[in-house]
Formats: C-alpha cells, sequence, structure tokens
C-alpha cells in the first residue's frame, strides 16, 4: 500500500489517493488512544513510526520516506514526537535494540527531508551517537546518522527555479572530522561500504572544500594500507617504550581501539592473515576511491551552477540599480565610481575568463584531463593501479579485492572519455565473465551511468547490456532491466533489434520481472508508436528457434499486439508478416506466424484466405 504515494497527484483522483492513504497510516500510527496524556501519545506515535522501518526493504524505506515528509509538510507529526524519536536514538544509560535506534534516526531523517532543522537543532546528538562510539560498533546507524546528517542543506535544484546559494561548513568542524574518521575505520563488516558511501556522500553535500578534506583521507587511507610492514623482531624498541605490567603484559591502553592486540600465531598463518587483512584494506581504499571520483563530477556541476548562479545575480543587481543624475556638462562621483568599480570588475573577467562558456570549458577540461591525469591530481594514481588488479586476476585472487577494483574502474570510467575508451573492453570482460553475480550487477549500472556520460562509447556495446537479461543471477536480471527502462524511455540508448530480449522478460518465472517488463512496454507504447515500429524485428527475435515455447511466445505476442491500435498499423504489419508464411520451414514458424496475423486487425482479404488455405493443408495432413 505504501507505493500509492507515488500516484501523480495532476489530478484529481491522484490527490484522492495520496490523501486517503495518509488518512489511512494517520489513523493506523498516528492516532493514539483518547485516554492517553499528550505524554504517553507523543511515545506512542513514536514507537510506531520506528516500528514501520522494521524489516523493510530499500524500496519501501523509499515510500515510507516520502509519505512521512509529506505528513511533516502537513504539520501531523507534533514536536513532543520529534523529541521522543531523539530520546530513542540518544539514550545511553539503558539498554537499547539496535534496531529500535537506527529505525529513531531513519525516521528523523526522513523528517529532515521536509524540515532539516529537524536534525540541525540536534547536531550533537549525531556527533555523540551516530559519529562516535556506538556508531562505530553500528555501522549501519552510523550510515543512516549520515543520510540524516545531509539533509541538512536544502541545496536540491528545483525545476524552473534558480539554484539556491549553498550554506556549508569549514573542513574543521566536528561534524565533517568525525566524518572523515569514520572512513578510516578498519572493519571487516560488509556494512562498512554502505557507512563509507553515506559518510563520503554527507562530506560532499556539507563541506565547503569537500575534494581536501577527501584528499586527505585517501592520502591516510593510503598510507595505511601501503606503509612498509615491519617484521616481529623490528617491534621490539616499541615493546621496550611501552608500559609493562606486574605479570609481564604490555600495556595497551594507549593503543587506538580498532587495532586489537594480535594473538600469537604460526608464521604461515600469520602471513595468509596479513595478507587478507592487506586486501581487505586495499579494497576498502579503491572504494572510497571509487566513491570520491564520482561525487567530484557532482561537486564540479555545482560549482559551476553556483558560478551562473552568482553571475546572474549581479547582473541583475546591476540592472536594477538606477543611474545616478549627471551634472550638465560632466559625470558625477557616483558615477565615476561605478565606472571604476564596474571597470575593476570587467578586468578581473578578462584575466579569469569567467564569462560562462569559458568557465564550462574549464570545467570541463578538469573533468577529462585533470582528474585521472593531471600531474597533482591524487586520482590519477588509481588508474592504472585498478586496471592492473582488474587485469590480472590470478595475481590479485582475492575475490573481494577484484570486486572493488572493477566497481573503481568503473566509476573512474565515468569521469573521463578519454579513460572510460580505453578501459570499456576490458570492462565488458569482467561482465561477460566474472563469476560474481554482484559485480555483474555493478558493472549493468555502471555501464547505464556511462550511456548518460558518453552515449557515443557505449550506444556501439549495447548488446553486451542486453545480454544480462539472460543471466543466471534473478538480481542482475533485475538490474539490468532496470537499467535498460531507464536509457531507453529517457532516450539515451538507441532502440535496435535487441527489444525483443525485453520482450522475453514478459512471461519470466518471476513475477517482478514480468510486472517491469509490462509497465516498461506500456510506457513505451505512448513514445512515437515505438512498439509498432519495433513489432517485426521482436516477433522475429521471439519467434526464432529455441527463444521461447509455442505458449509464452502467444501470450508475450499477444500483450504486444494489444498496442496496436490504429487500423493502419495493424495492416502494415500484417503485409509484412504474411508473406512469411510461405517462407515457413517449419509447421511452429507458420503457426507463430498465422497467430500473430490473427491478433492485428487488419481487414485484408487476401491474408485472411491464405491463413485459411493453410489450416486447411495442416487439418488434411493431420
Amino acid at each position: 500500500m505504501l507505493r500509492l504515494i507515488w500516484t501523480k497527484g495532476n489530478s484529481d483522483e491522484g490527490k484522492g489517493v495520496q490523501t486517503h492513504l495518509i488518512e489511512c497510516y494517520k489513523g493506523l500510527f498516528f492516532d493514539a488512544p483518547g485516554n492517553f496524556s499528550q505524554n504517553d501519545a507523543a511515545i506512542y506515535v513514536a514507537r510506531n513510526m520506528i516500528s514501520l522501518t522494521f524489516g523493510a526493504t530499500p524500496a519501501e524505506l523509499t515510500s515510507l520516506e516520502q509519505l512521512l515528509a509529506t505528513m511533516m509538510k502537513e504539520k501531523f507529526v507534533s514536536e513532543l514526537v520529534i523529541q521522543k524519536l531523539w530520546q530513542v536514538y540518544s539514550v545511553q544509560k539503558k539498554e537499547i535494540s539496535k534496531s529500535q535506534r537506527r529505525g529513531a534516526i531513519i525516521v528523523l531523517g526522513m523528517l529532515a527531508l521536509a524540515d532539516p532543522e529537524v536534525v540541525v537543532r540536534e547536531m550533537e546528538a549525531c556527533l555523540r551517537i551516530g559519529l562516535g562510539a556506538i556508531g562505530r560498533k553500528d555501522l549501519v546507524l552510523a550510515r543512516y546518522t549520515c543520510i540524516a546528517l545531509m539533509r541538512m542543506t536544502d541545496n536540491k535544484p528545483v525545476k524552473g527555479t534558480q539554484a539556491k546559494p549553498s550554506n556549508r561548513l569549514p573542513n574543521d568542524h566536528a561534524v565533517l572530522i568525525r566524518l572523515a574518521a569514520l572512513l578510516e575505520i578498519r572493519s571487516e563488516s560488509r556494512d562498512w561500504y554502505g557507512m563509507a558511501e553515506t559518510a563520503i556522500g554527507a562530506i560532499y553535500a556539507l563541506s565547503k572544500h569537500p575534494d581536501v578534506l577527501c584528499s586527505d583521507v585517501i592520502r591516510r587511507k593510503t598510507k595505511a594500507v601501503f606503509a612498509p610492514r615491519t617484521a616481529p623482531a623490528a617491534a621490539k624498541p616499541e615493546v621496550e617504550n611501552s608500559q609493562v605490567d606486574d605479570d609481564g603484559d604490555i600495556e595497551m591502553s594507549d593503543m587506538p581501539e580498532d587495532q586489537p592486540e594480535p594473538e600469537p600465531q604460526q608464521p604461515e598463518a600469520e602471513l595468509l592473515e596479513e595478507n587478507g587483512k592487506h586486501a581487505l584494506g586495499l579494497s576498502q581504499l579503491l572504494f572510497a576511491v571509487g566513491h570520491i571520483a564520482l561525487k567530484q563530477i557532482v561537486h564540479l556541476e555545482l560549482c559551476e551552477q553556483d558560478f551562473k548562479r552568482r553571475k546572474a545575480e549581479k547582473e541583475k543587481n546591476a540592472s536594477a540599480s538606477s543611474p545616478a543624475k549627471k551634472t550638465p556638462g560632466g559625470k558625477s562621483d557616483s558615477s565615476r565610481a561605478a565606472e571604476a568599480r564596474k571597470e575593476e570588475e570587467d578586468e578581473m573577467d578578462l584575466i579569469a575568463g569567467t564569462n560562462e562558456d569559458d568557465f564550462t570549458d574549464a570545467i570541463a577540461h578538469v573533468r577529462e584531463r585533470e582528474l585521472l591525469y593531471g600531474k597533482q591530481s591524487l586520482l590519477s594514481n588509481f588508474g592504472p593501479l585498478v586496471k592492473e588488479i582488474c587485469s590480472n586476476n590470478t595475481s590479485y585472487p582475492n575475490a573481494e579485492l577484484q570486486a572493488q577494483a572493477a566497481l573503481c574502474m568503473a566509476k573512474l570510467m565515468c569521469v573521463s572519455s578519454e579513460y572510460c575508451e580505453a578501459n570499456l573492453s576490458l570492462l565488458i570482460t569482467i561482465l561477460e565473465r566474472s563469476p560474481s553475480a554482484i559485480t555483474r550487477g555493478n558493472l549493468v549500472i555502471a555501464l547505464g551511468d556511462m550511456a548518460v556520460c558518453f552515449n557515443h562509447l557505449i550506444d556501439e556495446n549495447t548488446d553486451f547490456l542486453y545480454r544480462r537479461l539472460s543471466d543466471p543471477s534473478l538480481p542482475v536480471k533485475r538490474t539490468c532491466l532496470m537499467t535498460l527502462t531507464f536509457l531507453i524511455l529517457a532516450g539515451q540508448v538507441k532502440v535496435k533489434g535487441q527489444l525483443g530480449e525485453m520482450a522475453k522478460c514478459i512471461e519470466d518465472t518471476d513475477e517482478r520481472l514480468r510486472d517491469m517488463s509490462r509497465m516498461f512496454f506500456a510506457e513505451l507504447a505512448g513514445k512515437d508508436n515505438a512498439v509498432y515500429n519495433h513489432f517485426v524485428d521482436m516477433f522475429s527475435l521471439l519467434s526464432a528457434e529455441g527463444a521461447l515455447d509455442e505458449d509464452r511466445f502467444r501470450k508475450v505476442i499477444k500483450f504486444l499486439a494489444s498496442f496496436i491500435e490504429k487500423d493502419k498499423h495493424a495492416k502494415n504489419l500484417a503485409s509484412k508478416l504474411a508473406p512469411r508464411l510461405q517462407r515457413a520451414e517449419s509447421e511452429r514458424q507458420w503457426n507463430d506466424v498465422a497467430y500473430a496475423l490473427g491478433l492485428l486487425p487488419h481487414k485484408n482479404e487476401e491474408i485472411s484466405k491464405l491463413v485459411s488455405e493453410g489450416c486447411k493443408v495442416v487439418e488434411a495432413n493431420a
């Protein structure tokens, strides 16, 4: 029921659905029993809101976010309820389940989407809990805290309006220092990656100079990964300088909490463990590098928008200011001063090349040539490194390292078309051969992003993307269908003869794939007769030997034919399919063509006669 919140409110019916959904949830979860005190009612509502997050899928959380943000705008959530949610999140003296604390910050982050002050007022609590000791032990909590902190800035562009000036924090702010420290946590938990992704996102959302802060993080993580490791004997001076207690044990209180004392091990086992830790550290470094590279692209685009906003404001102010009156025979002092200021600004414009085209070209040059190829760029060190790791999976056999190296390379390919072109064949090879379904799914998404960034490079290789619709992994197939749906409906890739591969999903064994595919073709049908234009190609692919069994084929063709509504289109398709009856090499081929012709209201007597004669021949041979 939650997904109904996305019903378009353009019509009275759409608004009615949303209103009714909100009323239902209000009655179920937000209306406390009448005999409750104000305080008890707030506790009741807060507990109910938290319970909505338990066991929710990412898709359900997205819909819940939209619902709660809408209810927050409608003033259905009181200030007292928000206080109770913060109390659940911040409690330290008594035990509380992880799911309750996580649920509280998830809900608070959703409410902050409508009112950023929800989080701004309690920044200290986020620092103390989610970015503090509790968050370091519960990385999922840290992740949702980062998401909530990102909501403090209301910088989302609204279509048709001018970009807002951004209010960002200096890099020495406590929040940013803690966010950077989160990225340097050593953890074997898979939750580290989700936490790191949101921490980087929060840094780029909140910091005035996120590139400087993230550069420092990369430097420190790189030193931690590649610093020379000393043999046990070389560590003797450190032991001598450490405090030793009465039992002869070394006092470790001055050691960082995330570096526990290693237990004595055999040299071989110690070497294997050391290699595993090194691979994990490198994997996490590459993940951070790849995501920072992507965020840096977005940051550059925001810099360009901010420049254009300030330039537009300057021009608006200049045109709005009324000229001072001139005295006969000369200029006033104010006009002379204004001209002097204008000359100074014009000189600065000439020096910095600050007209919009020059600035846009400069940003494009930084993205294409500086980030991955500049001599002073940190990222330039990692492009060759990830290519080396991905090209030599026997030399670097660690599965996690291979997965993160491939993902990092894919993200770097979204930065520069030159780097993308140089490594595209390697990426496609990994997509085809990788045994990891997660890696294949990630690369499908990455290819979709590249199709948006560098359409001319990916358009020639879309066949490799369509092949993933036949992937043995169901999540990969779903990811591929969603990616292709977006690319085709957004006009990012040219639709060729591969639409038949998507049509096969109409009768897939997975219900979600079937629904997604049907929704795609319903949307596609409204775009320039796309189903009609590609019907024959889809028919050819679907009726090919071994493509589909006869029953599934008929269901798919019947669904596609339902979008052929114009008589003219039906006649044209029938005239193209009819000659195939005479060229049919098997009974199945003939039956497929005859069935398709029967679905099309062509009203052509010659075709009807041809089909009926064929039926008589079949009956006679039976």
